[in-house]
């Protein structure tokens, strides 16, 4: 598989995404067509015309900041807080390095995308370009 597709446009490595790993289904921004509800996709693929957010002038835009802070300091949303260093990350050494270092970090348990928020309710955004249907 083509490793940006397990890469958001907003530096989620969605290969950690419990629906990836454990069904072998995406239904992320890049591999489906789920992304309609996304405003950093909109945003970034369908006005901008960039594969990833780094490439805009104004990134890290306040948008991107936003969904970074979602849940702040809680270790959940820990896959949200790095998304601006993913980003910078995949600028500096291209995608396909980095995939080999998020593999690595999510096969040992240093990265990953939760399936429940901490009150034990079904996180229902695990993906920002991801909805149920």
């Amino acid at each position: 598989m083509n490793k940006k597709v397990l890469a958001s446009p907003c530096g989620i490595f969605c290969a950690a995404c419990p629906r990836f790993y454990k069904y072998g289904i995406c239904k992320g921004c890049r591999a489906d067509t789920f992304h309609d509800a996304c405003e950093i996709y909109d945003c970034c693929v369908r006005i901008g015309g960039m594969e990833f957010c780094f490439e805009c002038d104004l990134f890290p835009c306040q948008r991107l900041k936003t969904f970074s802070n979602y849940h702040p300091n809680e270790k959940f949303a820990h896959y949200r807080h790095i998304v601006i260093d993913n980003l910078l990350k995949i600028k500096e050494i291209g995608i396909e390095n980095w995939y080999i270092i998020m593999n690595q970090k999510f096969m040992h348990g240093e990265y990953g995308i939760q399936q429940r928020n901490p009150d034990g309710s079904f996180d229902t955004s695990p993906c920002p370009c991801n909805t149920t249907k």
